[in-house]
């Protein structure tokens, strides 16, 4: 794999995403990390799983200019599909993931870290779910999980940045270290989780998932769907030529 690896070590998997320079997601990052975190429900030797990236950021999310190759609606829906079934995998899997976060955790990384069981986040963390900027829908419902209602609508609504401190103010974080001490602090996190029974903890997942919201990935599937409709209009064309031409889209509602 070219931007994804796996490490396993004391019954914990490591994995690190690496693509420089802004750790950006296209249509290989997700089948890279879908495929790899599916691997993982075959590994009886792995307990907890961190996932982590190298870099200034974690993620500033999609590349979006990928999004101008979108010429047909068959590779809309290969795209749509792929980072679907990438979040999905991570939400499903069957043993915790805690995701070790720094810089900035943009749109879909951000729904990716929100999918983690557990967050340890960099004091310089900033998270965003700026799709709203760029005409799209999608991955909002992830947000819930982590913060209140209303805070996570306006989020989406606006687009705007939530700090480390303010996440874990909301229960969202678990805790905010420097972020020299970010991989010790989550190996440490993961260390009181395998101290644990892995059979006791993969049914506990399973039952805390189901329990918890019976509909999540349902709920993303209908925001992919609105957000793919809107990828036809005219508004959604001048907001991703806008935001990469770095000027303030005019918008006229078609």
């Amino acid at each position: 794999m070219d931007y994804v690896s796996l490490k396993v070590e004391n019954c914990m998997g490591m994995i690190t995403i690496n693509k420089p320079p802004v750790n950006s997601y296209n249509l290989q990052v997700y089948k890279e990390l879908r495929d790899t975190i599916l691997s993982i429900n075959k590994m009886d030797d792995v307990w907890v799983v961190i996932l982590r990236a190298e870099g200034r950021h974690f993620s500033v999310g999609n590349d979006v200019a990928d999004f101008t190759n979108f010429t047909t609606a068959e590779r809309l829906i290969e795209y749509a599909a792929a980072a679907s079934d990438c979040v999905r995998s991570l939400y499903e899997c069957r043993v915790p993931f805690i995701g070790a976060v720094h810089g900035m955790i943009v749109g879909v990384a951000f729904a990716l870290v929100s999918c983690c069981d557990i967050i340890v986040a960099s004091e310089n963390s900033k998270f965003s779910l700026p799709e709203i900027k760029v005409g799209i829908v999608g991955a909002a419902c992830f947000l819930s999980r982590v913060l209140p209602q209303q805070l996570h609508r306006y989020l989406a609504y606006s687009g705007d940045v939530i700090t480390a401190e303010q996440m874990k103010h909301f229960g969202a974080a678990l805790k905010v270290v420097p972020e020299n001490q970010l991989l010790e602090s989550a190996i440490d996190t993961a260390k009181r989780i395998t101290a644990n029974t892995p059979l006791g903890i993969r049914e506990l997942k399973a039952a805390m998932n189901r329990n918890e919201n019976a509909q999540l990935m349902e709920k993303y599937a209908l925001e992919i769907r609105y957000g793919s409709r809107l990828m036809i209009t005219e508004d959604y064309k001048e907001a991703v030529d806008a935001f990469l031409n770095k000027r303030k889209p005019i918008y006229n509602g078609k």
